[in-house]
């Protein structure tokens, strides 16, 4: 009997299940005999060559046994290192020894080509032995991508010796240059090799800020288009696949997402005035609300509901009969709830519309008063690595996000049912309305809530997701109209 890959089916049995169990059990107790008497021997502080070779056995049955790897370094550094530092032709012995550990690596790597343990000691060995080949170990990764091009343990690891090099010709823009550009490349073939490679799209975005430092604008925008080009090939060769449609979300950059106000509603038979953002902000100081002449109304300012400093929708409590008119906000007094958003340098004001009073009000009222609302003197912290990605090229984003938005639209008229295209352009209509404020955007909205209604049905993993920005769309839509 054979198995679908022609290789023969061995019988399972009963007497072959249990010679197997058999057969683990006697390994197990072996293991955990060596694992004991290892311990044993760094307790006892015996740093000599039979506990190194205790260590060599134990993580040739386990390399992820991080505990025996950090073991073997101390043996390593006390039992070795210390005791022949110094010495006549000591750096050469110190080599050698290091050299034995990266043998070490190569051996057991090909158990587990993923293991953090492995590459970590890799590194280790690396930064502490008296000479390193950097371009031999470039030569190394490279080789190991060959074999597996998404192992993202194999890239990391690259960057880190990249990383190395750099330092190494630090002074010599020449030769970083020569070596960014042949990163820069090796990224474009093993990307040509296969769209799906997510480790050398990742590589590429970490590239190309460096690739572009020293051009000029034109020669920088150029660049980008190219970038354009090949991320249009990978989404229309494989458009379930996740590595290019995330670069092309890098590459066309994130808006900053400004904290707006919807709107202030005055209750029919009411002294309060409710306004409303699109952020659960602070205020550090009470907004003013002004009559028709614009005096100055006196009240209380109250969050709703229970968190007395961070809120969506607030409700200033008029103290005088004057009727409220208009709403203002020093915008310097919003702090948003992330550094991510931002606020915008105009003052804040709208006017405050009549509305009828619900049946509820004077249960919301009557809990308004035990939140009551006291200035706050914090200030908002601007994140630094919260930038825009596409900062590094100056083509018009507003232009190139209808281009893509039209590119997009033409790959679901082939793929209609391609949950990430979806998702796609419900991500660059939300872009082009926050790059383009001062426009009317109800058409967008009603796209972007046909498209989350398609991905509802297609994409059941992540249905409340696209629920909970259906709801957001529609409420805006309502409020903008």
């Amino acid at each position: 009997m054979s198995d679908m890959h022609g290789r023969k089916r061995e019988k399972t049995t009963e007497e072959i299940i249990k010679a197997r169990k058999e057969r683990e059990v006697v390994k197990i107790k072996e293991y955990n005999g060596l694992v004991k008497k290892c311990h044993q021997k760094i307790d006892n502080k015996e740093y000599t060559e039979e506990t190194l070779t205790l260590t060599s056995l134990i993580l040739q049955w386990n390399p992820d046994f991080y505990t025996i790897w950090n073991y073997r370094r101390i043996i390593l550094i006390e039992g070795v290192i210390n005791k022949i530092k110094g010495t006549k032709g000591g750096d050469e012995e110190i080599q050698r020894f290091y050299g034995k550990e990266l043998m070490l690596f190569m051996q057991l790597i090909k158990k587990n080509p993923k293991s953090y343990w492995l590459w970590n000691h890799r590194i280790w060995c690396l930064q502490t032995m008296p000479k390193t080949d950097w371009d031999g170990e470039l030569v190394l990764v490279e080789k190991m991508l060959s074999l597996d091009a998404r192992n993202f343990h194999g890239w990391d690891y690259r960057r880190y010796v990249i990383g190395k090099m750099k330092e190494l010709n630090k002074g010599n823009e020449d030769e970083i240059k020569k070596l960014i550009d042949k990163e820069y490349h090796f990224t474009t073939l093993k990307i040509n090799q296969s769209f799906s490679n997510y480790s050398a799209w990742h590589q590429r975005s970490k590239l190309l800020p460096d690739i572009v430092m020293n051009m000029t604008e034109a020669e920088k925008n150029k660049v980008a288009l190219n970038e354009f080009e090949l991320v249009r090939a990978a989404i229309y060769t494989d458009p379930e696949d996740q590595s290019a449609w995330l670069y092309y979300w890098w590459l066309l950059g994130k808006a900053p997402e400004h904290v707006l106000l919807y709107g202030a509603y005055k209750l029919e038979e009411s002294t309060d005035v409710v306004f409303a953002f699109n952020d659960n902000i602070k205020l550090t100081q009470s907004p003013q609300i002004l009559d028709k002449n614009d005096k100055l109304i006196k009240g209380d300012l109250h969050p709703l509901w229970d968190n007395q400093e961070i809120a969506s929708v607030w409700v200033y409590s008029c103290k005088d009969k004057d009727i409220p008119a208009q709403l203002k906000i020093d915008s310097l007094t919003i702090l948003p709830s992330s550094s991510a958003k931002t606020v915008p340098k105009t003052p804040m004001q709208c006017d405050i519309k009549l509305i009828k009073r619900d049946t509820d009000i004077n249960r919301v009222q009557s809990q308004l008063q035990q939140y009551h609302w006291e200035p706050l003197s914090a200030k908002m912290y601007t994140d630094p690595t919260l930038k825009d990605q596409s900062s590094w090229y100056t083509l018009d984003k507003v232009k190139l996000l209808e281009e893509e938005i039209t590119t997009v639209r033409d790959l679901l008229d082939l793929e209609p049912e391609s949950a990430w295209a979806l998702q796609t352009l419900v991500h660059f209509l939300h872009q082009l309305k926050l790059r383009s404020l001062n426009k009317k955007h109800d058409n967008l909205y009603k796209e972007m809530l046909t498209l989350l209604d398609q991905l509802i049905v297609l994409d059941s993993d992540r249905v409340q997701r696209y629920k909970d920005l259906s709801k957001l769309n529609t409420y805006a839509l309502e409020i903008f109209k």
